[in-house]
């Protein structure tokens, strides 16, 4: 409500609908064109790994993925602080139009060219591949293969042409699918000491021992010692380096 009020007298209603759907679309535009996805979901799977319960808790790891995020993607925000810089803010405030929304344009290109980098090919290719078979027509569907290895053919090669829809869809999955194969790698370690705690005890007869009460310390010391968070938060930041 501040940031509503600080706005200039002359400011056109409609500016202040945009801000206002803006900042409640906010959670889901940092969880779609940022990497908060991918660092949060792998710092959730290293939380649960650990079998500490609820420590870290949920907004330690929030807060932890923001700050990386924020990390990652600082050239992206000054690239794009740069280009808005060059725009007449006051003249787009005061008059709105088609016309004077488009000179916005510009600022999102940091943002779609960080979705191109590290969008995957597959993705991209798989949804360029069922958006065009959702355009055709029911008379077109009897089309020989030969014709639609050469439909595919032109799709690899318009890569940069690529729907914003489709690049943005194709980022996130692509997110979750880097996410995923990070954990499994993760998770190993971990999984090896609740095995080899459990072969212990199972080996020892004591069967009324928690294998995870006695893998815990274990695993912290293995954390602590290995700089895990150094090396994870290394890992995260390079992952999105060119």
């Amino acid at each position: 409500m501040e940031m509503l009020g600080s706005l200039p007298a002359g400011t056109h209603p409609l500016w202040i609908v945009g801000i206002a759907l803006s900042l409640a679309m906010l959670p889901i535009l940092v969880g779609t064109l940022t990497s908060y996805l991918k660092v949060s979901i792998v710092l959730s799977l290293i939380r649960n790994a650990i079998g500490a319960g609820q420590i870290p808790g949920a907004v330690v790891v929030m807060t932890t993925s923001f700050a990386i995020s924020i990390y990652v993607m600082a050239p992206v925000i000054s690239e794009t602080a740069a280009l808005a810089g060059s725009v007449e803010l006051k003249r787009l405030i005061s008059t709105p139009s088609m016309e004077s929304l488009q000179e916005l344009a510009p600022v999102a290109e940091p943002w779609l060219k960080f979705l191109r980098r590290h969008a995957g090919e597959r993705e991209i290719r798989a949804l360029s591949a069922e958006l065009g078979k959702a355009r055709v027509s029911e008379q077109d569907k009897g089309r020989d293969k030969d014709q639609d290895k050469e439909n595919s053919q032109k799709q690899e090669g318009a890569t940069q042409e690529v729907p914003v829809s489709v690049l943005l869809t194709a980022f996130v999955i692509t997110e979750l699918k880097e996410a995923f194969a990070m954990g499994f790698v993760l998770l190993l370690p971990f999984l090896a000491i609740d095995l080899i705690v459990a072969n212990i005890l199972a080996g020892m007869g004591m069967y009324m021992l928690s294998p995870a009460m006695l893998a815990l310390p274990l695993k912290l010391i293995l954390f602590v010692v290995s700089d895990a968070w150094i090396l994870l938060s290394k890992g995260l930041i390079n992952s999105y380096a060119l």
